[in-house]
């Protein structure tokens, strides 16, 4: 009788180990799974704040360099021939741009393009640097254009301009 005793107290004892096991693993994977949750939480929200700064970069653009940009965009992509777009940006200009970029210089060449600027943004480390990306076209040849522009802050004016014409292979 004391056999039985002692091996169906020592049943019960195993069995309820192996339940307070189980009942501690189920504990540490909520804990786990609690802990797994907040960690996605927070990528979420750190996704969301840079989202957020770069909204406020796209923000940051002051609206006389918005003004300055467009309208400099536009005349440029838009002309009858290369001296009349050169006259009709150079209030945009700085003096050195002018000079860097022979402005008043005519090459006289005369062909009309029709184009539109679809893209303004502004450089997240260098703010006085943005992207004009637009298309012009000339003679039924479209091409995409990008301008990067450097804007001097303090006279509102435009001083370094680079273009690229973006070939496409399709």
């Amino acid at each position: 009788m004391k056999k039985y005793y002692f091996f169906f107290l020592s049943c019960f004892c195993l069995f309820g180990l192996t339940s307070c096991g189980w009942i501690f693993s189920e504990e540490k994977t909520e804990v786990s799974l609690i802990s797994k949750e907040k960690m996605i939480q927070a990528e979420s929200s750190s996704k969301e704040s840079k989202r957020n700064q770069e909204d406020k970069t796209e923000c940051n653009i002051s609206e006389e360099i918005q003004y300055l940009l467009k309208n400099f965009g536009r005349k440029w992509v838009n002309y009858t021939d290369i001296y009349e777009r050169n006259q009709s940006v150079k209030n945009y200009l700085t003096d050195r741009c002018i000079k860097e970029n022979g402005i008043d210089n005519d090459p006289h060449v005369q062909y009309k393009t029709i184009g539109r600027i679809h893209t303004i943004t502004q450089d997240v480390i260098q703010s006085d640097q943005y992207l004009l990306f637009g298309e012009e076209t000339t003679n039924e040849i479209t091409r995409f254009v990008l301008l990067q522009i450097k804007v001097d802050q303090e006279v509102q004016k435009i001083d370094k301009i680079k273009i690229y014409y973006v070939r496409s292979a399709y």
